[in-house]
């Protein structure tokens, strides 16, 4: 702010001049024209009393050049002097009001003043206001901290940009301020700076989870079943993968990646406690879900529906040797016709499967009205493992597909899933 008000007073005194030397230079040749004038008309009236004194005509030559004297000295009046001097003085200080004051005046309430000066009291309280945020020191932490925080953060960066360790804590401020374009602006930088860090993978992926993206969550779903095979004792990394499970309503598997967090912590221990209260939430969903598919079960068995007969395909399914199916993984069985539309005429899809395993398809499994495995007269199956639940194929998911298959056949139809995509 220093340097701004310094260049504000260069500037005025700058302005001052570019108004007050034209006036003082037009004074000057006012003064000076006149001046010549007065003597040039002494010496024309001079001239003529001389030659009037010659030719006679003059009574009293002495008074006559006495009287010219007088009339030269009358021409430049003291209070027309005075009053030219005055008129100057005012013009100046209007002036000098005029440039000091609005100016000013105009950029203190349209120009952002108090915007730049709160911005300066900001970047001078930094070190208070990250003991109290990152520290916990000072009770606790208002939103308008947190967004002056932030400011100072942005500032910051701006200087350093390559800091990975302030771009995730920009990353999380923006997630306590629930502000989603902050958090996923931020996270990228850190990620791209620090992909290795668990801290800043575990924000990065938040970012892609919040972000509401079908293709961003399937992005992050497979990154995070990749770091967690690299990194397999990180606790937040478990966390955000059991959140998952949880957002899927998969809550057998989110159990099972509970009690994974478990061994990881102290029994006794708040953490602890809190997972432990997780899978008896987990479980109850459960049990909510086996009663509503009981019921189900229930009303079906009472309908009329008259049974029809139809063509079923019994598919085993193998991985390949050296092939390790995570646990987190699915499995897409299809069928689809060898000339026909590319959609699908059937498909299952088995969450977390263990091989080998047995898949039926039949009409019951279509995907379309109209589109039925039993209408086509040949047809093959395709198995994909899957590192998450996108039906869509992904690099790094594994295929299998089978030979050319009859309508009506009744040999046993195996896949082997050996084909990298």
């Amino acid at each position: 702010m220093i340097v701004f008000w310094l260049a504000v007073v260069a500037l005025t005194l700058l302005a001052l001049a570019a108004v007050v030397l034209p006036l003082w230079l037009r004074r000057q040749q006012a003064s000076l024209t006149q001046t010549d004038l007065n003597k040039a008309l002494y010496k024309d009236r001079l001239l003529e009393i001389e030659q009037e004194n010659q030719q006679g005509l003059a009574d009293d030559r002495e008074q006559l050049v006495t009287e010219l004297q007088h009339n030269l000295l009358d021409d430049i009046p003291e209070s027309s002097l005075k009053a030219e001097t005055r008129y100057s003085a005012w013009v100046l200080l209007v002036s000098l009001v005029f440039v000091a004051t609005v100016p000013v005046g105009l950029y203190y309430y349209l120009g952002s003043a108090k915007q730049v000066q709160h911005w300066q009291s900001i970047i001078q309280q930094m070190p208070e206001l990250s003991n109290k945020v990152l520290l916990a020191q000072g009770g606790p932490v208002s939103e308008q901290e947190l967004t002056d925080f932030a400011l100072g953060l942005r500032t910051k960066l701006y200087q350093d940009p390559n800091d990975s360790r302030g771009w995730f804590l920009l990353a999380k401020v923006g997630q306590a301020m629930n502000r989603l374009d902050v958090m996923t602006d931020a996270a990228e930088k850190a990620y791209a700076l620090d992909a290795d860090s668990p801290n800043v993978l575990v924000v990065y992926l938040q970012s892609l989870f919040y972000s509401g993206d079908a293709m961003a969550k399937a992005r992050a779903e497979r990154l995070l079943v990749a770091t967690l095979q690299k990194m397999p004792n990180q606790l937040e990394l478990w966390s955000l993968y059991s959140f998952l499970a949880v957002e899927q309503q998969q809550y057998s598997l989110a159990i099972e990646r509970w009690q994974k967090m478990l061994s990881l912590v102290d029994s006794g221990s708040e953490r602890a406690q809190m997972l432990n209260k997780n899978i008896q939430f987990a479980q109850a969903q459960i049990a909510q879900q086996s009663q509503a598919q009981a019921q189900q079960q229930q009303q079906s068995s009472l309908s009329t529906e008259t049974p029809t007969s139809e063509p079923n395909y019994s598919v085993t399914v193998n991985l390949q040797d050296g092939l390790v199916a995570p646990e987190s993984s699915f499995l897409f069985v299809f069928a689809k016709a060898v000339n026909g539309p590319p959609m699908p005429l059937a498909a299952k899809r088995i969450a977390h499967p263990k091989f080998p395993l047995t898949v039926t398809l039949s009409d019951k499994d279509s995907m379309m009205e109209g589109l039925k495995l039993s209408q086509q007269a040949e047809f093959y199956i395709s198995a994909r493992l899957s590192y998450d639940n996108n039906a869509q194929t992904t690099t790094g998911d594994w295929e299998g597909k089978s030979s050319t298959i009859s309508q009506g056949s009744d040999l046993p139809i195996s896949l082997l899933i050996n084909t990298p995509l």
